[in-house]
């Protein structure tokens, strides 16, 4: 699912292209401009962030600060990468709370921009808070299994929920060359 949302999100992003490309193209030629662009660009950066946090959770993309893991013991390592996720996971709920919190309050006034779409407003925050409940979602069942993972079977807590290594890195994208060169050869 949540590679669908990122595909759907790069979707959006690349519809966004053509859309500016369009209107470019319109201003320069044709002396015509395709009106809201800017606020359809302005809904497409919300919705890229709020339907991408999720597989960049699964994918351990979010940046942490690791200098110093490697002089902690094991144990305290693998408690702050728990440690880590349980944060995160209560950052997605509170994002996820304060965009509901938001949308109720478009609803109940019935807000609308006042730019030329004149777009009522609950449109892009639905996205937006479906975004962010499911990367909450995603957090809180990840939280869940470090948790279980550092009770039950320890030594698996750095490799699942600690930050990519450079050998991870490495491997990733010389899997990937190596991959590609052997599609090429055959």
């Amino acid at each position: 699912m949540a590679v669908l949302l990122a595909l759907c999100a790069g979707g959006a992003v690349a519809l966004l292209a053509v859309l500016i490309f369009i209107d470019i193209i319109g201003r320069d030629f044709l002396g015509v401009s395709v009106q809201g662009t800017d606020e359809i660009g302005g809904y497409v950066l919300a919705f890229v962030g709020s339907l991408g946090m999720a597989l960049t959770l699964l994918r351990r993309g979010h940046p942490r600060i690791d200098l110093f893991f490697r002089f902690f013991p094991r144990l305290a390592g693998d408690v702050l990468h728990v440690l880590a996720q349980v944060t995160i996971a209560g950052l997605a709920v509170f994002m996820t709370w304060h965009a509901w919190s938001e949308l109720q309050t478009t609803l109940r006034f019935g807000a609308i921009t006042n730019t030329p779409l004149q777009t009522p407003l609950w449109v892009p925050q639905a996205i937006w808070v479906f975004g962010t409940a499911f990367f909450g979602i995603t957090a809180c069942l990840t939280s869940a299994h470090a948790l279980y993972l550092l009770a039950r079977h320890r030594p698996s807590v750095a490799r699942v929920y600690g930050p990519v290594t450079v050998e991870e890195e490495v491997n990733q994208y010389v899997g990937a060359d190596t991959q590609e060169g052997d599609d090429a050869r055959n």
